[in-house]
């Protein structure tokens, strides 16, 4: 009319263009994460349980067990690469905060408390290197038994933090899945686990979970309690500030 054009667009094509532009935001995301990548060196942060001198198969899995001679030897090399152990604290500050980093970074972090942490942790304080243990308070204070083997208990916990150079967080109350768990339930538990590890000042407001189980429903109410959920996904972190990845030292 009178020059005028309506184009009249059918609905397929509308839907084809909103597919269009999820697809250019995704491609625009992806080069994002690269050039983030390309100028800032990930931080490792390894998942350990057992480093022991013998490997006992009544208390341990092959996939969580390292040889002590075998662990220090990977510490040292990396060393000697120019790595520089932190600890979890100072790594999430880095991930928080860098705008450029090209230090090579990495944390040291054991799950569950076992006792066998008797046998590595006074060569890693010897070091001078960081530790964050992620502990189940129901078997650091003994009100549950552990099938798999003996936790540290209190007493071995305060010796071990006279050394000045580690952290504890939560992995949960007694180990239970969080995905097994109602949310009344897990509650309860996550408070439960912060009210006895918060009565040490080494304490860090993160919870790795159990086995890497978890929903965006555990991660939303975590960090609406303050705590950063940890992942053991065997993924680097790659400077994500919403959560820590980690990866099995292999």
């Amino acid at each position: 009319h009178r020059g005028r054009y309506v184009c009249i667009t059918p609905r397929t094509s509308r839907d084809h263009y909103e597919q269009h532009n999820r697809m250019i935001r995704e491609l625009i995301h992806r080069i994002k994460r690269k050039c983030l990548r390309l100028r800032l060196q990930p931080i490792r942060v390894f998942c350990l349980h057992h480093v022991t001198e013998q490997f006992d198969a009544t208390t341990m899995y092959e996939c969580d067990w390292m040889q002590i001679d075998e662990f220090k030897s990977k510490v040292v090399a990396m060393q000697r690469d120019g790595v520089e152990f932190i600890s979890l604290t100072e790594a999430y500050r880095h991930i928080c905060k860098d705008c450029f980093r090209y230090k090579k970074y990495a944390v040291l972090t054991f799950d569950d408390g076992w006792a066998s942490l008797n046998e590595i942790l006074p060569w890693l304080e010897d070091q001078h290197i960081p530790v964050t243990l992620f502990l189940n308070p129901a078997y650091i204070i003994g009100n549950e038994r552990r099938e798999l083997g003996n936790c540290m208990d209190q007493l071995e916990l305060v010796v071990f933090l006279k050394s000045g150079n580690m952290e504890i967080a939560s992995h949960g109350w007694n180990h239970a899945l969080c995905t097994e768990l109602s949310m009344s339930e897990l509650k309860k538990r996550v408070s439960d686990g912060v009210e006895y590890l918060s009565q040490y000042k080494e304490y860090i407001p993160f919870f790795a979970y159990p086995c890497g189980r978890h929903t965006q429903i555990h991660d939303d109410y975590l960090r609406s309690c303050g705590i950063t959920p940890v992942y053991c996904d065997g993924m680097r972190n790659y400077n994500d500030t919403m959560a820590i990845h980690r990866e099995f030292f292999s």
